[in-house]
């Protein structure tokens, strides 16, 4: 049972880490200003490092980027 139990588990976590969708990412600016940013058809990881990607970008200016749930 608990080897059962174990593969029904291992095979959730490699659907949902393969899944692909459309993310949404908030970012916030030095003057409390939100934007939203939609991220299409990315898996988890991918949509995360976009997201993270906008941090960084002096053109955007955000101090804060985060995927929302």
């Amino acid at each position: 049972m608990k080897k059962v139990l174990l593969f029904v588990g291992c095979v959730t976590v490699l659907m949902l880490t393969s899944c692909t969708k459309d993310w949404t990412c908030k970012c916030t600016d030095e003057n409390a200003n939100t934007t939203f940013y939609v991220v299409p058809e990315a898996s988890f990881n991918d949509a995360d490092n976009t997201c993270n990607s906008y941090e960084y970008n002096n053109a955007f200016g955000y101090k804060n980027c985060s995927l929302q749930p």
